[in-house]
């Protein structure tokens, strides 16, 4: 008996994290507060960000992070990224989100945007690399 037809095959493809209809909310947690705090105090408002969702097609949630961050290279920069977190259930520690470098905030937020479907925030000041070079980011910070 062959299992394998053309409408199995079209159950098995995975769609874009875009286009799953996860609702966005912007959240900060106990590690991400303080963050965003310090970073709309010294850049200004809008400097951080950070949003979760739920995938029900997959049952899994993920977070999605836009803020300042160093590079290896010890570069400061934007950085927008993705990260599936771990069953609620089973909170172990999360590792930094994968992402892209920018050198504006209001790149990295577009980028998030056409991704993975978060809407742009309103009145977005557009911090450069300029607004970064004397602001203190602690290598770590990646999300």
């Amino acid at each position: 008996m062959n299992y394998f037809n053309l409408s199995n095959m079209k159950l098995a493809a995975r769609k874009r994290i875009r286009d799953r209809g996860i609702r966005w909310k912007e959240t900060y947690r106990e590690k991400s507060a303080p963050l965003k705090k310090r970073f709309d105090k010294n850049i200004g408002p809008g400097a951080y960000y950070r949003w979760e969702g739920h995938d029900y097609t997959t049952g899994s949630d993920y977070f999605i992070v836009v803020g300042p961050a160093k590079t290896k290279e010890g570069r400061k920069l934007f950085f927008a990224g993705i990260k599936k977190l771990p069953p609620k259930f089973k909170r172990k520690k999360v590792y930094a989100p994968s992402g892209k470098y920018f050198p504006s905030i209001v790149s990295a937020l577009s980028h998030v945007s056409k991704m993975w479907g978060v809407a742009m925030p309103q009145n977005q000041n557009n911090y450069t690399i300029d607004t970064l070079a004397n602001i203190d980011i602690p290598r770590h910070v990646k999300g």
